[in-house]
């Protein structure tokens, strides 16, 4: 199996378990997965590098996805992999629809104010029901990958099916995160001051200006995990 590995970590000794168990690793082209080495910014960077193809995630970090596993691992795992003893694990992800340029995103996308020290005005539409003239930070909406993320941090809950939406920081109402089918579309208008469009931990920035609107649904397309 050809193997792609994604980390900024130093990856040596990843390297020479791959061999023993038989891996070609390569460095671009066509590959079987993806072993991403990392926390939950190495995934996404992986994700929008390499949409689609199946990861094999190692973790840094503490806290883990049931198809995320630990550095000390390695061997079992891949040994698994490598006898075929896996199964393919999708995850939803969202499309953000913003003058003619459609984005993607695992985790999640947010419309934030462009100047910290002002307040962003702005509406959401979901369905029949509509949120309008709020002031405050901006909006998360988010995936049930990205739901023990940035929306948790704002007062969501995780969730595993639907589309999260969350407010940061509102002004002028109180207004609970809440889920939504994953088959509706979001809408957002942003009214007054400037706003960025941001998705997962891209550098990419799009800016929203009053009177501009964006539209939000599932994507097409699935993130595939290895879970073994």
């Amino acid at each position: 199996m050809r193997v792609i590995i994604s980390s900024p970590f130093e990856t040596r000794e990843i390297e020479k378990v791959l061999k023993k168990f038989g891996f070609e690793i390569v460095k671009k082209g066509k590959a079987d997965f993806i072993l991403v080495y990392g926390g939950d910014g190495s995934i996404l960077y992986a994700e929008r590098e390499y949409p689609s193809i199946p990861k094999l995630v190692f973790k840094t970090s503490i806290r883990f996805r049931k198809f995320e596993y630990s550095p000390h691992q390695l061997k079992e795992i891949l040994k698994k992999v490598g006898d075929g003893n896996f199964r393919i694990q999708e995850e939803m992800k969202l499309e953000a629809t913003f003058k003619g340029k459609k984005l993607i995103a695992l985790n999640e996308f947010q419309v934030r104010v462009s100047i910290p020290t002002r307040a962003l005005r702005f509406s959401v539409y979901v369905n029949r029901q509509a949120f309008t003239n709020l002031i405050g930070d901006g909006v998360v909406v988010s995936t049930p990958f990205g739901s023990t993320g940035y929306y948790k941090s704002i007062g969501g809950k995780p969730f595993r099916k639907g589309i999260g939406i969350g407010f940061n920081n509102l002004h002028n109402t109180r207004v609970r995160p809440f889920v939504i089918d994953e088959n509706l579309k979001v809408r957002i208008k942003v009214l007054r001051e400037d706003a960025y469009l941001l998705y997962d931990n891209s550098e990419e920035f799009l800016r929203v200006r009053p009177n501009e609107s964006l539209s939000i649904r599932k994507a097409k397309e699935k993130a595939n995990f290895i879970l073994v």
